[in-house]
């Protein structure tokens, strides 16, 4: 499912801009607008199949539909400021256009509307999610290719389950090129960390490329069309990705597991980097790599989960040595301090390593997700060097007089932590293009796009823009989940309002699929299953408001731990209030594992409500079991293997899987509406309804058992038995004239199926 596809565009454009009298100031507006065609083609270029046209034009065309009266609407752009041009509506059908013939690049420009009494707006174009900056000032921008190449041009594509695929592409000829034949049309095929030319079922009638592909085995394919015309000019290939696959995959059925890959498991020894001199043994590499990750896979350990997608932290080489924090020694073994663009860090593995993981991942029809670092590189960055006027310094996050979100652009995590300047152009454009080769070099599924509020918005935009462009062709979404760490300020929805809308302004069919949702993981995670400050009533009013106030369409990840946050059974250990909690370091004291069942209980009642709630939920490497830690990094323990976990841990994790595989099982689980059924203080009751299928969720967050009684409409279901699926011994409860009553020992859940 593409989020919010041709809805909600407008409103996300306008947030963007910035009301200015001057000549490339811009105001949002609410005026319609289609995005300039940057020189394709044109329908007077003449006709060919399809309703196709044969041979490209070098004219861009510029469109705006305003709303309420107008005298003149105008365009002007770097080519020219002072020099605008008139756009004009000869059929009176309100759309106002024109075409300028513009050399191929990037190209910022702004929409001008005049209204009846001389009043002129310089607006972004709404119609246009691409974004360019010129002398500090936000504008629209259009990327105009050469015109005289061959262009390549999705007609329709068809993929079945059981192995079959046709895909169709018009080959449109260069303005004023030569024709393309056959000889200079090929068609490659790509699966599983390989590829191969395909001939057979392949034609071409000099206008159209016809793939008809049988046979094909399950998991993810990639065809990539190139033509060439008779004068050896080459089109821009073409990539179209798809999966051959049972059930066809929707990004709501994902329950996405965050590794933190060198704190996982070490598949090989060799490469394992040995203590860094001066780092703090907490903070240094630990040996976990790729291979570690692939062997996982294979074994079943996520499909064990019902794991469908795995988020890996940067793999990307990182720094050598330490850098100083708080007089501790800290290594790059995060990932978050790249000083390569293209590189896959050595302590972790080779590019062989990484094609290896990802083919295991699709035949096990898991996605990855690339941790993507768009804010900061280290200051040993190659880019750095080479080109030290895309960065930025500021003051430094978080310090007196630098707000987190007030200096959001100009502040630096750390002063070694350069800010990429995505004002300019150059560096935007080189910062997209090293995403787009790492998704199309190791066939990656998406994006964990960091600190998302951080950039400027263009940096979100552009970058969802040229992924759709680039991989959806045949489509197959590509998941960009966001990361913007915002909070929660009470129990007052509108004093969170401005938290939800930050987070949703970069959602959006030309931004983010989804982000994490951090109003509800403060609202709940350590305020109702640990601390016991908040009760059922409370999550399910949270629960709803993420459902009505993040945008339409939006796959939001709720999560109740991540790799910046406390232990979830620490803190049900400690509460939120300890000190001892919050601990980073070894000499300041750190928390310990629990001397109870408790914890466990609390965090296995809240992974249950997290795998049934609507979203990608997430589960962080550890708490599956329930693995124990303070404050970043004592929250970054190495991974536990069956045979290393206490019995209290062997328990949680059969608590957790089962309830991982159960979502993997109902699609209602996956994909249905939430609906609230009798809550109190101590008991959640809900149900998930999908295309006729229901599944109901009770949990007792009460230390104590509880016969609780549930109202069931009968739209959810009627009269009669159902099973507790989270029940090892599938016990049954009756709905009868509507109700039923549930019993739930201390600290429990039940899922009830019809």
């Amino acid at each position: 499912m593409r989020c919010l596809r041709g809805s909600g565009l407008l409103s996300l454009l306008i947030l963007g801009a910035c009301a200015s009298s001057h000549p490339m100031g811009g105001g949002g507006g609410d005026d319609a607008g289609l995005p300039p065609d940057g020189g394709d083609v044109s329908p007077d270029a003449g006709g060919g199949p399809d309703g196709g046209v044969t041979e490209r034009t070098c004219t861009t065309h510029f469109a705006l539909a305003p709303t309420g009266a107008v005298t003149a609407v105008e365009v002007a752009g770097a080519w020219a400021w002072d020099a605008r041009t008139p756009l004009v509506d000869p059929d009176g059908d309100g759309t106002w256009e024109a075409a300028l013939d513009l050399d191929p690049g990037i190209w910022a420009y702004k929409l001008v509307v005049t209204r009846p009494g001389g009043t002129t707006e310089w607006i972004l174009d709404p119609g246009n999610a691409y974004r360019a900056y010129d002398g500090g000032i936000e504008n629209s921008a259009v990327r105009v290719p050469d015109c005289h190449v061959p262009l390549l041009e999705m007609i329709d594509h068809q993929v079945a389950g059981s192995g079959t695929a046709h895909v169709r592409v018009r080959v449109v000829r260069g303005a004023g090129g030569a024709p393309v034949t056959r000889d200079g049309v090929h068609v490659v095929l790509r699966h599983d960390a390989s590829e191969a030319e395909v001939t057979d079922g392949v034609s071409f009638d000099g206008a159209v490329v016809d793939v008809s592909l049988a046979g094909l085995a399950a998991g993810k394919h990639t065809l990539v069309f190139d033509a060439q015309d008779g004068d050896g000019a080459a089109a821009e290939p073409l990539r179209v990705p798809f999966w051959v696959e049972a059930d066809a995959f929707d990004w709501r059925d994902a329950l996405i597991y965050m590794v933190m890959v060198d704190r996982f498991r070490d598949g090989d020894p060799s490469n394992d980097p040995g203590p860094t001199p001066g780092a703090e043994a907490a903070a240094d590499y630990h040996g976990g790599d790729l291979r570690g990750v692939t062997q996982a896979i294979e074994d079943g350990t996520f499909d064990d989960l019902g794991v469908r997608a795995l988020w890996l932290s940067p793999f990307v080489e990182n720094m050598q040595g330490i850098e100083s924090e708080d007089g501790h020694g800290v290594t790059g073994y995060h990932g978050y301090w790249p000083v390569k663009a293209r590189a896959v860090d050595p302590r972790l593995g080779t590019p062989a390593d990484l094609d290896a993981m990802v083919t295991a991942a699709h035949a096990h029809g898991i996605r990855i997700l690339m941790d993507f670092v768009i804010n900061h590189v280290h200051e040993d960055h190659e880019y750095v060097t080479a080109h030290p006027d895309w960065f930025r310094t500021g003051c430094e996050c978080g310090q007196p007089g630098c707000d987190w979100t007030t200096h959001r652009l100009d502040c630096s995590f750390h002063a070694y932590m350069p800010d990429v300047d995505w004002q300019n152009g150059a560096a935007s454009e080189q910062i997209i293009s090293d995403a787009l080769w790492w998704l199309d070099r190791f066939d990656l599924d998406g994006l964990r796009v960091d600190a998302v509020k951080h950039v400027e918005d263009l940096a979100i935009l552009n970058l969802s823009t040229r992924v759709h462009e680039t991989f959806e062709q045949g489509g197959t979404d590509y998941f960009l989940l966001g990361e913007t760490a915002m909070g929660w300020n009470g129990d007052d929805l509108t004093a969170n309002l401005p938290e939800y809308e930050t987070i949703s302004r970069y959602i959006g069919p030309d931004a983010l699929s989804g982000q994490f949702d951090f109003v509800l993981y403060h609202a709940t995670a350590y305020r109702v299953w640990a601390d016991d400050s908040k009760g059922m009533l409370h999550l399910d009013y949270w629960t709803r408001m993420s459902q009505q106030q993040y945008p339409a369409g939006a796959v939001m990840t709720p999560f109740v731990g991540s790799h910046d946050s406390e232990r979830l059974v620490s803190l049900a250990t400690y509460g939120s209030g300890s000190d001892l909690v919050h601990h980073k370091w070894l000499s300041q004291g750190l928390p310990q594992p629990p001397t109870s069942r408790e914890p466990y209980d609390r965090a296995a009642i809240a992974l249950t409500w997290l795998f049934t709630v609507p979203g990608a939920p997430l589960l962080y490497y550890g708490d599956e079991y329930g693995e124990d830690g303070g404050a970043d990094p004592d929250n970054r323990h190495d991974w536990k293997p069956v045979g290393q976990r206490s019995a209290w841990q062997d328990e949680q994790y059969a608590r957790v899987a089962r309830a991982g595989r159960l979502r993997a099982e109902l699609p209602a689980l996956r994909r249905g509406d939430y609906r609230a059924l009798t809550v109190t203080e101590d008991v959640l009751s809900f149900a998930r309804t999908y295309q006729g299928q229901a599944a109901i969720v009770v949990i007792n967050k009460s230390g104590a058992a509880i016969d609780a009684p549930v109202t069931v409409p009968a739209d959810v279901t009627g009269d009669g038995t159902l099973t507790d699926r989270l029940d090892p011994g599938g016990r049954t409860v009756t709905v009868a004239g509507g109700a039923m009553t549930v019993h739930l020992p201390a600290r429990s859940a039940a899922v009830l199926v019809p």
